[in-house]
């Protein structure tokens, strides 16, 4: 069977057509069948007989292709393997069958058949072999062998007969059986390439269709999965969340908000590569706790949020504490150990908010709230902290306005000289007061941090500090003022340029403005605030370093910084009895060797400012020279101070 040239395919589709005109052609067969047999009136009963039993035969070769037409159907509704050849041979020998027996009938009736018979059998064959160009197309061999079975042997009988009109009839046979081939072969050489086209057309089009799959399979990763971690990243888990929320309106579910504790140190310490690892694994594990209707995301930085539905409070604990487990657990790969935990904020739906920022806002402040008490636990938003939330956005929006409303102002405390008791600077703070409630600094400067309030409060701060440091420059020449700035604000690429711009504004010396900073920019990237730090002293601003032996210090980062002056913290001064006494007098050493200024802070009686200035610390701070002081006490101050030092 010549298919060698086709593929499993292809010749499925080959059968498809071959099948497909099958039905028609065996109607037509039978049609044919019908009309030969009892046409004509014959009235020899052998003849008869013998035509009925040649109608047996070709109705049984029919029947059994009918069969054959059937299973093959059948066959294909199931969508099971088959064997093309074999249906191909099936089918070939069918056809073959049906052509010798239309030739058998002719060859066997030939000889008493009158002319019209004659003239009617070789039509109807040329008809048949006519209409299998088409119908047979689907396979050469088969159309080919179907025309030549059944024109080619009775046109060479009725050639042989010395009647000059079935010579006539013969040769007109034999010239439209070899025509027929000819168009069999063409028509199905066409088929076949149409075959294959199509054939070529669909792998085309499945490998495009394939293309075109994996690339929306990578925009949606793209879009949708933060790089490092394959998670959902924060457009794709809001969007999943609030249809969650649409479509399951109730349905309770929970929103955990994992932050890391110690991953600062993992990066500071071993790289950002490593941190990264640690990231990924991180979120491998939180995968592997998290079952499949779970949603999960990393939020940005070491922060990440879980979705999470839940039968019971008590259920969702359980979750919640797999997740810490998994997190905090050994690591082998590498040697840190136990240094990253995380501490989790959960919100409930809808018990703490029906719409998806207000959750994510409550389990944050969970979550914060947490920190601030003790890591590494788990803690679930509640009332008093819904209160507190309701004050810090209330707070926040008045914050906002503070200014217009002359909310805020300055207090000063001085820093005097620890020998002559002469101050030489003051440290600016600022105080809120609202609607009659003086808000601590403690509370209010957190907020506006988390509100990105503090980039304009800070330097609306340094403005009013430098208008006062120029008043004040007429009563003591060369006094400095010293400002707090916080972490957000030295990661503004352009603090420098704008407090460059507020000094020239006041015409006041660089030198003259402190610029104090807490050890907690050292938990931050280091690189951005020694930039921001070394660009202030390049233009002659003095940097102290606040709360100096409580937080992140080392003396590798104040040997980066150069810094100008060290301020003790004041838990050293209220321990000086115990091991405080200890750890200034190691710093006042090292303020020699680095040639920085040692101010101790919270000095509160006589005994502690004369032990300090006994072992060297050079200037002191605290309520034994003065509480933070409203600015119109200042002149005051300033005058009385100049009277006892004269």
């Amino acid at each position: 069977m010549p298919y060698n040239n086709l593929s499993t395919d292809e010749r499925k589709e080959a059968l498809k057509i071959l099948y497909s005109n099958a039905v028609a052609g065996i109607a037509v067969s039978v049609l044919v069948s019908v009309a030969l047999v009892f046409a004509f009136d014959i009235s020899n009963e052998n003849i008869n007989h013998d035509k009925i039993v040649w109608f047996g035969i070709i109705m049984s070769v029919l029947t059994l292709r009918t069969i054959d037409v059937g299973l093959f159907l059948k066959t294909q509704k199931s969508n099971k393997p088959y064997n093309t050849n074999s249906y191909l041979i099936r089918f070939a020998v069918g056809c073959v069958l049906t052509a010798m027996s239309w030739c058998g009938y002719a060859i066997w009736f030939h000889s008493t058949s009158s002319t019209i018979e004659v003239t009617t059998t070789i039509a109807i064959l040329s008809a048949l072999a006519g209409g299998s160009a088409n119908i047979l197309s689907g396979s050469r061999f088969t159309a080919i062998l179907y025309s030549f079975t059944l024109l080619a042997p009775y046109s060479f009988l009725l050639m042989l007969s010395s009647d000059h009109y079935q010579h006539i009839l013969g040769l007109l046979g034999l010239t439209f059986a070899f025509i027929m081939i000819a168009s069999s072969y063409k028509s199905a050489t066409f088929t076949h390439s149409a075959i294959q086209l199509k054939n070529q057309n669909r792998e085309l089009l499945n490998e495009m269709e394939n293309k075109v799959e994996q690339r929306t399979e990578e925009i949606y990763r793209l879009s949708n999965t933060d790089p490092l971690t394959n998670l959902l990243n924060r457009t794709a888990f809001l969007k999943n969340a609030n249809k969650q929320i649409t479509d399951n309106p109730k349905d309770p579910f929970a929103l955990l908000f994992v932050d890391l504790d110690g991953f600062k140190q993992i990066n500071d310490s071993l790289g950002h590569k490593v941190g990264d690892k640690v990231l990924k694994e991180i979120a491998l594990r939180i995968s592997n706790v998290c079952n499949q209707q779970l949603y999960k995301c990393r939020w940005g930085g070491d922060e990440f949020l879980i979705l999470a539905t839940y039968q019971t409070q008590a259920e969702l604990f359980e979750f919640a504490n797999k997740v810490l487990q998994s997190i905090g657990a050994e690591r082998k790969t590498y040697k840190y150990q136990k240094w990253v935990s995380a501490t989790i904020g959960i919100a409930m739906y809808p018990e703490h908010g029906n719409d998806l920022n207000t959750l994510i806002r409550s389990a944050d402040t969970a979550m914060y709230h947490q920190k601030r008490m003790a890591k590494g636990n788990i803690n679930i938003y509640s009332d008093s902290l819904k209160l507190k939330q309701e004050r810090e956005y209330l707070l926040s929006q008045r914050l906002a306005s503070a200014v217009e409303e002359n909310g805020l102002r300055l207090v000063f405390q001085p820093i005097v000289d620890s020998k002559t008791n002469k101050v030489t600077s003051f440290e600016s703070l600022l105080r809120w007061q609202l609607d009659g409630e003086n808000i601590f600094p403690d509370e209010f400067i957190t907020i506006a941090e988390q509100y990105g309030l503090i980039t304009e409060l800070g330097l609306w701060v340094i403005d009013q500090a430098c208008i006062q440091a120029k008043k004040f420059s007429h009563l003591q020449p060369q006094i400095a003022i010293s400002v707090n700035v916080s972490v957000i604000q030295l990661q503004d690429p352009d603090f420098v340029t704008k407090v460059l711009k507020i000094v020239n504004t006041h015409q006041i010396e660089p030198k003259n403005l402190h610029i104090e900073i807490t050890e907690s920019v050292f938990a931050e990237d280091k690189l951005t605030f020694l930039t921001a730090v070394k660009a202030l002293q390049k233009q002659g601003f003095c940097i102290s370093i606040d709360d100096f032996g409580t937080g992140y210090s080392s003396l590798s980062s104040m040997l980066d910084i150069g810094v100008d002056i060290v301020k003790i913290d004041r838990s050293f001064i209220q321990n000086m009895d115990k091991r405080g006494l200890s750890i200034i007098h190691a710093i006042v050493q090292m303020a020699s060797s680095l040639d920085f200024m040692v101010v101790a802070e919270g000095v509160e009686t006589i005994e502690q400012a004369n032990t300090l200035t006994n072992i060297g610390v050079s200037h002191l701070q605290g309520y034994y020279f003065s509480r933070p002081m409203e600015v119109d006490f200042v002149d005051a101050y300033l005058h009385g101070q100049n009277k006892l030092c004269s």
